[in-house]
């Protein structure tokens, strides 16, 4: 299992290795956005992640990211498997999310 902690909302998640990260986000009942259906076409679901290791951004994401103007520190919370605990925000995670 990892642990994931949402910043700034102060919620805390445990999860199975090997779970994408857009769904463990959906199962912490946190907002994120996903226009493609988790397709990694529209970088709707960027996110940033403050601490913890993640696999090497690929070269679809990055270009995905690129073409759809996301900032490069962000990553897309589709394109990532949690494999170690993590620290994530975005911004819109309010304390109250």
């Amino acid at each position: 299992m990892s642990t994931l902690r949402f910043k700034p909302s102060g919620k805390v998640l445990d999860v199975p290795k090997g779970t994408l990260l857009i769904d463990a986000i959906r199962s912490a009942g946190l907002p994120i956005a996903s226009a493609c259906g988790d397709e990694l076409v529209c970088a709707k679901c960027g996110v940033r992640v403050l601490e913890g290791r993640v696999t090497r951004e690929s070269p679809v994401e990055r270009d995905t990211k690129r073409r759809n103007r996301v900032p490069p520190e962000l990553r897309l919370a589709c394109a990532l498997r949690v494999h170690n605990d993590l620290i994530i925000s975005a911004d819109y995670w309010g304390s109250d999310s």
